[in-house]
């Protein structure tokens, strides 16, 4: 009921707001309702961590802490501050983006491993094909200067003989390390496969659902989907608390509220520029139109998502 009423008084507030023009607006009014969003510190919680990311609620939180100390310390002000109890939910939600990127990152790491094994091999392999060949032509030279002379003696014969024999080993021994090899080269080629297959249907889904966090504006929630590494987890935090803040996507590819994923973990001056802005004192008229445009933003988006 309580936030039925908070919403009642938003609306109203916010039709006035958009009512009355900015020249008929009464000056004592609106400076009797004049402040900052950043008088007082969003107050985070954590809420769902899937197991299956197997990141504990301290090492979460911890790098939660670290996303928020990114914006606190940019105006050297308390904006982000954790609390059980907090208003701000902030989720680890486990979906197909992660265990496909999972699953590529373990595919790489077996095709590396495969490939780094049989190069050794195949090299070792060709040295000893060469050196087999380099045996043969020697055998049958021989061969050849003897039967010119006629034959060749009884004892150089039986020389002869043991060296085909030799080789005769060698060439079962270089036919079995090639049917390894060529098992192993098979087996790699289908990792390889596998690994394109599981490339090519993780790019799908990420061009289905691109983000790997989410800001939910009217649940007050941030939704985080893809860990690939402790910097990138951070970077996408910090950029969903910029835009639970009230802080819209800035066109600077090093910016950390830019649209698409980097790892950067530091403020571009058209961050702390967007952030200056956003904490300048206002009229509740201006942040009752601001989150007003924030929600149809919001709105926006997941229409063009349905789509």
């Amino acid at each position: 009921m309580k936030k039925i009423y908070l919403f009642i008084i938003f609306l109203i507030i916010l039709l006035i707001a958009l009512k009355i023009p900015n020249s008929l607006q009464v000056p004592a009014l609106t400076n009797l309702f004049y402040f900052s969003v950043c008088d007082q510190p969003i107050r985070y919680r954590i809420d769902e961590i899937d197991p299956q990311f197997k990141l504990s609620k301290n090492n979460f939180t911890s790098y939660v802490n670290d996303a928020a100390q990114i914006w606190n310390n940019a105006l050297n002000k308390n904006l982000f501050a954790y609390d059980p109890e907090g208003s701000l939910s902030i989720n680890l939600i486990y979906d197909e983006r992660q265990s496909l990127t999972e699953q590529v990152t373990k595919l790489e790491e077996t095709v590396k491993s495969d490939q780094q094994n049989l190069k050794p091999e195949i090299n070792q392999y060709q040295s000893l094909s060469a050196e087999f060949n380099r045996k043969v032509d020697e055998l049958n030279k021989e061969i050849d200067d003897w039967n010119q002379k006629g034959g060749a003696p009884e004892e150089e014969y039986n020389k002869l003989i043991q060296k085909q024999k030799d080789l005769k080993k060698q060439a079962d021994s270089l036919n079995k390390m090639s049917q390894d090899l060529n098992n192993s080269t098979d087996k790699y080629n289908t990792q390889v496969n596998q690994l394109n297959q599981s490339i090519s249907t993780l790019n799908y889904a990420l061009e289905e659902k691109p983000e790997e966090g989410v800001f939910k504006y009217p649940e007050n929630r941030i939704e985080i989907y893809l860990n690939i590494n402790s910097q990138e987890l951070i970077h996408t935090l910090a950029h969903e608390l910029g835009h639970s803040i009230g802080l819209n996507h800035i066109d600077n590819r090093k910016a950390i509220m830019y649209s698409k994923t980097n790892s950067s973990i530091k403020l571009s001056e058209d961050d702390i520029s967007a952030l200056e802005n956003i904490c300048k004192e206002k009229s509740i008229f201006e942040l009752a139109k601001h989150y007003f445009n924030l929600f149809l933003i919001q709105y926006k988006n997941k229409l063009e998502n349905l789509n």
